[in-house]
């Protein structure tokens, strides 16, 4: 009963800190200006970025896949994008309890047998990847961008840096999967690129041709700031981050909301499909495996 009122007390602060975060947003822009930017959107750009946020999805499941695999789970690709879009479609929608990377540890577990623990690095490691992927490619948009920051000469040191951060976490913390750990990182960076050129077609649609790197810089800055779970999906935590650097580097408000809103649609759109696996799970047609009361208590274990 304890972890129960736990859970709905950190989701409804959450919850909390999305509306907070979007309220003031708003109370700092014209909607109605972020809405003539939606109207005048050009449709052919917008199914562009709607393809390129496709494929950082499917690459997101392929290094998923890797990890799964490195870990003994045998997945196909089929098997495992059917598995990663439903944990897209909770994550998203149904953001309390166990989660979406919570379902999938517990489902891999249950049908392979592979050990919760492995799968819960598996995820963790994924994000790890992921966010030095995004930190790399931040440093690299600092320099294309118009910001200038002091020192902010030396911030290609960070690029090596990071990496050198992650090989190490990974050697003391999640030994087994150094061995994979380019594989990794080179999906990471494939499926970052595929969002970069996401963002870039929604600015296109929204007929911005100037400062382009500037308003990508944002959005990757913003990313980072999703990363950290105090909103419902990322919601409210991107918005935020993009109206202080808006200010900051002087950009348009109305159109980095709107940048930031319809990337959140567009991924939206995509994981709302992950609700057809929660009526036709991806392992249904396999036999479950008898588990032991010992297995039985680790799984209660991770939904605590």
């Amino acid at each position: 009963m304890k972890n129960r009122i736990k859970k709905i007390g950190t989701n409804l602060l959450k919850l909390g800190v999305s509306v907070a975060a979007i309220w003031y947003v708003m109370s700092k822009i014209s909607f109605k200006e972020v809405l003539g930017v939606f109207s005048t959107a050009n449709v052919y750009y917008l199914l562009g970025a709607l393809v390129f946020a496709v494929l950082s999805f499917v690459f997101s499941a392929f290094r998923q896949n890797l990890s799964f695999r490195n870990t003994g789970a045998n997945l196909s690709q089929r098997l495992n994008i059917k598995l990663f879009w439903l944990g897209m479609f909770y994550n998203l929608f149904l953001p309390g309890g166990i989660g979406g990377d919570g379902m999938k540890v517990y489902l891999v577990n249950k049908y392979r047998k592979n050990g919760l623990k492995k799968n819960i690095g598996t995820m963790l490691v994924n994000r790890i990847s992921g966010l030095v992927a995004v930190g790399m490619i931040t440093i690299v948009l600092y320099y294309l961008s118009g910001l200038h920051i002091e020192y902010g000469n030396a911030a290609w040191i960070g690029i090596p840096a990071v990496y050198i951060l992650y090989i190490f976490v990974l050697k003391f913390f999640f030994k087994s999967f150094l061995k994979i750990h380019a594989g990794l990182f080179w999906w990471s960076v494939a499926l970052q690129m595929m969002q970069f050129l996401s963002a870039l077609f929604i600015l296109f649609a929204f007929h911005q041709t100037t400062n382009l790197f500037d308003y990508l810089f944002l959005f990757f800055v913003s990313a980072i700031a999703t990363a950290i779970p105090i909103t419902i999906g990322g919601f409210g935590a991107r918005e935020m981050f993009f109206l202080i650097g808006a200010k900051t580097m002087e950009l348009n408000n109305e159109l980095c909301i709107a940048l930031s809103l319809m990337f959140f649609l567009i991924s939206s759109f995509i994981s709302l499909g992950g609700l057809y696996w929660v009526f036709f799970p991806p392992f249904r047609r396999e036999v479950v495996p008898v588990q032991s009361p010992e297995e039985n208590y680790e799984l209660d274990e991770l939904s605590e």
